[in-house]
């Protein structure tokens, strides 16, 4: 039996030096601190992905305001919102066929297209028009590429090029 003993201590198995080791409870600090830390970094991600989204489709829309702008160089008039050649939502058709607009923003938008648009006569026919957009990410957030006084959310303002609102509010835009 002594050498069994004498093996054991030798091994730093038995009653020699104690061991370097960690115990239960700081583990569990270690684990808490580590839980803390992700659920104080995780909203800042998810905020710089949403962020990174919204920048993407504004600008890609910047592309989509210089194709209707060269649309209305080319024709003297915004593409209709009912009748040919008519702004398709889901397509961005006549854009795309006549070679104005080549973006691609539908997969980082809401049901995958422009929520609206228009093209209003108050300026005279088809002379101004919006378009809005929704971000997948966020429904908080939205886009309107406009040269229209008459876009839902621009409160009866003149907008001119690319604008971001979050819940309706202005965050920045042209001059802004």
């Amino acid at each position: 039996m002594g050498t069994l003993m004498s093996r054991s201590r030798a091994a730093g198995n038995g009653w020699g030096a104690p061991q370097a080791a960690f115990t239960l409870i700081e583990l569990l600090i270690v684990t808490v601190i580590v839980a803390i830390l992700a659920a104080i970094a995780l909203p800042f991600f998810r905020d710089v992905q949403i962020k990174a989204y919204v920048n993407s489709v504004a600008t890609d829309g910047r592309i989509l305001f210089h194709g209707f702008e060269e649309w209305h160089s080319l024709y003297y008039q915004y593409p209709n919102a009912t009748s040919p050649p008519n702004f398709n939502l889901v397509t961005f058709e006549p854009m795309r066929s006549n070679g104005v607009y080549q973006g691609d923003m539908q997969s980082r938008l809401l049901n995958g297209q422009a929520d609206a648009y228009d093209s209003p006569d108050d300026q005279g026919p088809n002379q101004e028009f919006w378009v809005q957009f929704t971000i997948r990410a966020d429904p908080a957030w939205q886009v309107v590429v406009a040269s229209s006084d008459n876009a839902p959310l621009g409160g009866g303002a003149w907008l001119e090029g690319v604008y971001v609102f979050k819940n309706g509010v202005l965050i920045r835009g042209p001059g802004t």
